[in-house]
């Protein structure tokens, strides 16, 4: 039996025991079982999230992998912050990499994330290139918003951005939640918020209708242990997050081991589909400040981020973890490290080479169908207004004749909806009436029964096959010739 055990990390002054990890036996030799100890926390759950976890070799390196992009593409951010490079607001998620590659490695297309303004790993992880997203940090237009939104208002498919506005997103996300269980079509929505947006009231208020409504969302508060310069100590009464949502299950996470996000997430996707919301919360923690004008050490000591790096350190835990699993050796892990390094070197080389967009994107995107001439401007209708679509994939191609269809709009669209529903119900209804036997469909089952005297005729012309006991009277004839025979005693 192998294992790696970690002993004791300082947080805020205060002593942690650390999880222990087992490794009790080698499947083969590109996969293996772990368990997890000192992991999880449960509350109002009869079970939590297995502690045997399975770790394939692809898995390894691909989470390790993601976990350095993350890290670098937030290192080279900072350092283009601090040269001038990227300007305005700039959150960086240093630390934190193990919840966003963990929950990502459980997520499936169809569930859906809304974040808060530290959104740059989720971004990316999510389906942003690192130039998309360096560039819109950079504000130019190879940004993933063309340069227009900045460090929090990034999106990708099923990924509804960062939110600047404390707690916003986490009814946001109780909304998203409704639109899958509107739809059917079994997704989850995975709304994050920091510990110091666990205290707003909208937070409640998205906890009690997603209650209510028995919605598919997974609440998850990034537990960094500090708002914004404010220890949880003296900001929250009760320092338990996964124990905010009373009436809702809840369960907390180490976030620095991400096999056990990862586990948790997986745990998570399966009761919000089928008992509805639960909170996470993943204790972990951020190195840097709270943003980039946030130096960091002037409410906790260098001595803590220090300690906390040298013990809890995601990316060195996770690395430790694959080494003595024999997934990989460290020449392997080495070559990832260099070439993500190149990669996001190359990639800030690309950005900076590129320009803002033009002053005639001022009135882009003003109206979806734009009925006047010009916009309005300060100095009167000068304005041109421009789609960006068109901007970044040309016009669209004018549909051909031939594969125009004939499709209704308006009140004629809301009509055929309703005689489609009509007659999908009906359908329905004729199907369950054949099943059970009742209604038009039995009394074309019982038709064949009423057409069974056509097959009973041969029994009905059963008199022509006995006509020769009718044509026995001729056979009789002989005794009616009887008397001739009596003539002899007339002549006596």
């Amino acid at each position: 039996m192998m294992g790696i055990r970690f002993l004791q990390n300082l947080m805020s002054g205060q002593c942690v025991r650390k999880p222990i990890w087992r490794i009790p036996r080698r499947l083969n030799s590109d996969c293996s079982t772990l368990t997890l100890e000192n992991t999880f926390k449960c509350y109002e759950l009869e079970k939590g999230p297995p502690m045997d976890v399975e770790l394939s070799r692809e898995d390894a390196l691909k989470m390790y992998r993601q976990m350095v992009e993350v890290r670098r593409l937030e290192v080279v951010s900072g350092q283009m912050y601090k040269s001038k490079q990227i300007r305005g607001f700039c959150h960086l998620y240093i630390g934190q990499e193990a919840v966003a590659v963990g929950m990502c490695a459980s997520l499936r297309k169809k569930d859906s994330v809304i974040t808060a303004y530290r959104a740059h790993a989720w971004t990316y992880l999510l389906g942003v290139s690192a130039i998309g997203m360096i560039g819109e940090l950079v504000g130019v237009k190879c940004g993933c918003s063309r340069g227009k939104g900045g460090s929090m208002h990034t999106y990708a498919d099923n990924f509804y951005g960062g939110n600047g506005i404390v707690g916003a997103q986490v009814p946001l996300g109780a909304g998203i939640a409704l639109a899958h269980s509107f739809k059917n079509d079994g997704g989850v929505c995975v709304a994050l918020y920091g510990d110091g947006a666990a205290n707003q009231g909208q937070v409640f208020e998205a906890y009690n209708i997603a209650k209510l409504l028995c919605l598919p969302c997974i609440f998850v508060c990034e537990n960094n242990h500090y708002g914004m310069g404010t220890h949880i100590s003296r900001h929250a009464a009760l320092t338990d997050f996964y124990m905010r949502g009373q009436y809702m299950p809840g369960l907390w996470v180490d976030g620095n081991q991400v096999l056990a996000v990862r586990s948790a997430t997986q745990f998570a996707v399966e009761h919000a589909l089928t008992h509805g919301p639960i909170v996470l919360e993943m204790n972990t923690y951020r190195y840097e400040g709270h943003s980039m004008s946030d130096p960091g050490i002037s409410y906790r000591s260098r001595k803590e981020v220090q300690q906390i790096r040298k013990d809890r350190d995601p990316i060195d835990s996770f690395r430790k973890q694959i080494l003595s699993l024999c997934l990989t050796d460290e020449e392997e892990l080495k070559k990832i490290d260099a070439a993500v390094r190149k990669e996001m070197e190359n990639v800030s080389k690309k950005v900076l080479a590129d320009r803002e967009v033009g002053l005639d994107e001022l009135a882009g995107d003003v109206y979806a169908k734009n009925l006047e001439p010009k916009i309005r401007n300060v100095s009167g209708y000068n304005l041109a207004h421009k789609k960006i679509s068109e901007v970044c994939f040309g016009k669209p191609r004018p549909t051909p004749a031939s594969e125009m269809k004939d499709v209704p709009v308006g009140d004629a669209a809301l009509l055929a909806a309703q005689a489609a529903a009509k007659k999908a119900n009906d359908e329905k209804k004729a199907k369950e009436a054949a099943k059970d036997g009742k209604g038009k469909p039995k009394e074309e089952a019982a038709a064949p029964p009423a057409a069974a005297p056509p097959a009973a005729a041969p029994p009905a012309a059963a008199p022509p096959a006995t006509a020769p006991p009718a044509a026995a009277p001729p056979a009789a004839a002989p005794p009616a010739a009887a008397p001739p025979a009596k003539t002899p005693p007339k002549k006596a």
